[in-house]
């Protein structure tokens, strides 16, 4: 105790960088793997394995770097929390938002103008949840998905980005710039190959696809973006050409 009282009282004033050794648990039984935490200011639980860090916080774990305003970090739960301009680096991804909680060093649940890149993948939210280990992340509020040129919006997204699969509700809205295709719906499903132009959508709910002035309405529509084919899957369609 008197130890762990001495510690304490030393990390409150100053800038202070502790490395902290993660203790054997379930998810890391080796207990190999250290943390380092920077701050302006710090206090640590050794028994508890709890910091609290204030002023230019910076948490380093594996292949990750979190900064922020201030926060907290559990090595014993491998559990943290930052707050005030939050940024994220990591292996081919990166994050910003105003919060950010994070679990295992795996996922991550941002909140407040959130945009996270994977790769040429990008999410942009009110809030976003994403496991960087198996891919799948969940958009609420505002969502966008951006796969390269094609882009979809929707107020609730799920997606795994590592095979690129998305289903989006709510305002749904899916655009191709290179393609001049922009489409609406109540409702779609998304599916791309990695790093190929094969997106496919299918669309639900109001479908309404345009492309170089030509609008195609049905209550469903499936899009095939590799060569720019629309075809009606139920109920009555309409098709308006404009002449060139």
């Amino acid at each position: 105790m008197k130890l762990q009282r001495l510690l304490m009282a030393a990390l409150m004033g100053g800038v202070m960088m502790i490395p902290v050794w993660a203790a054997p648990t379930d998810a890391n039984p080796a207990g190999n793997g250290n943390i380092m935490i920077t701050a302006d200011q710090l206090t640590y639980d050794g028994i508890s394995g709890r910091a609290e860090a204030k002023g230019s916080v910076v948490i380093t774990k594996d292949d990750k770097t979190m900064t922020g305003a201030s926060g907290w970090y559990n090595t014993k739960g491998e559990e943290g929390f930052l707050t005030g301009g939050v940024s994220m680096i990591g292996n081919n991804m990166s994050m910003a938002a105003s919060e950010v909680h994070v679990l295992h060093n795996h996922q991550f649940d941002a909140t407040g103008n959130v945009h996270l890149q994977k790769d040429d993948r990008q999410l942009f939210g009110d809030q976003v949840n994403y496991n960087t280990e198996t891919g799948y992340g969940e958009i609420i509020g505002h969502g966008q998905l951006v796969m390269a040129d094609n882009v979809l919006t929707g107020q609730h997204i799920t997606a795994f980005t590592n095979q690129i699969s998305a289903t989006a509700k709510g305002n749904v809205t899916l655009s191709s710039a290179s393609r001049n295709v922009n489409a609406t719906a109540d409702e779609a499903v998304y599916t791309q190959t990695p790093n190929q132009n094969d997106g496919v959508a299918y669309l639900k709910g109001n479908a309404r696809a345009v492309q170089n002035g030509n609008i195609l309405e049905a209550p469903e529509l499936k899009i095939e973006l590799s060569d720019n084919s629309a075809e009606t899957l139920g109920g009555r369609s309409t098709l308006i050409i404009t002449p060139k």
